[in-house]
């Protein structure tokens, strides 16, 4: 099997088959990431992919059908592209559901009618790293799109009826603004239709943008309190049929919830832990943090 820089994949993906078919992110700017420096996106040979999926084939077991087609952003590819990454996935992997990563802006270039037929060669559901609905967030932290194109591109995924999930990234904001931030974002995700949503928090990484703004005293990051209040809000004004999972490495908290059958339960649990949450909690899970940021 080839890979090249890191893989990175949702904590529930673990069990698939990884097979590489880009490296790299396209947009690689966002001030909190460096999950994909020094490896600039390119596009793995398709004699490449086909060596990985033929040696996978022979440890294929039928039943088990999740394969996880690697990159930072796969979906940026062309409509035909990845119809024929699909054909060649079920050439050697025949029942698989094709999962992958994919940005908001990957949609700008393809119709409804585009991703319909990306579902029918194979690709079952994508993830998305939204990390926020609020347009002072997603500018600050330069995602490169704005809850309008949310909604633009996400809304196609709904009328196609390719199953996705999204990925909130508390603490974005900084200090004293991560509930305000999170009832905006709450807003916008009402209006779309993922079937899940990973909830996770922000790590400051050494070398990255956010890193040097926060050092220059030009952000200042939310308190691990502060985070857990962020999700408390943001749960407590969705409204739309959704599972939220507070699962990753990052998130201080490990919680699964269906809603709206289980929001009342989950935010009893919340309240809890935030009206029992001291001074101890925080430097725990602050030192926890900083072992797992250390330069």
């Amino acid at each position: 099997m080839h890979y090249n820089g890191p893989i990175v994949r949702p904590p529930m993906d673990g069990d698939s088959i990884f097979v590489e078919v880009t490296v790299g992110c396209t947009h690689n700017s966002c001030t909190f990431c460096n999950f994909y420096e020094g490896y600039p996106f390119r596009v793995a040979p398709l004699s490449q992919v086909e060596s990985d999926l033929k040696e996978a084939s022979r440890y294929y077991r039928k039943g088990r059908s999740k394969v996880w087609a690697s990159g930072g952003n796969p979906f940026a590819l062309s409509t035909q592209k990845l119809i024929e990454l699909g054909k060649l996935f079920r050439k050697y992997l025949p029942d698989c559901k094709i999962m992958t990563y994919a940005r908001v802006d990957d949609m700008r270039r393809k119709s409804v009618e585009d991703i319909k037929s990306i579902i029918d060669a194979g690709f079952h559901d994508i993830v998305i790293g939204v990390e926020s609905g609020d347009d002072k967030v997603l500018s600050s932290v330069n995602k490169g799109y704005d809850a309008e194109e949310i909604l633009e591109a996400l809304g196609k995924l709904d009328q196609a009826g390719m199953k996705y999930r999204i990925i909130y990234l508390g603490g974005l904001a900084g200090k004293n603004k991560g509930e305000e931030s999170a009832r905006v974002s709450a807003d916008v995700i009402n209006q779309i239709h993922p079937h899940l949503m990973l909830l996770t928090m922000v790590d400051v990484l050494p070398g990255t943008t956010m890193y040097k703004q926060w050092k220059a005293g030009e952000f200042e990051p939310e308190s691990e309190l502060e985070k857990i209040k962020e999700y408390r809000e943001l749960v407590a004004n969705l409204n739309n049929h959704i599972v939220v999972q507070g699962q990753s490495a990052s998130s201080s908290l490990q919680f699964e919830a269906k809603l709206p059958e289980e929001k009342k339960e989950l935010l009893k649990y919340l309240d809890q832990v935030i009206n029992t949450f001291t001074d101890e909690d925080e430097k725990r899970i602050s030192a926890m943090r900083a072992r797992m940021t250390r330069a």
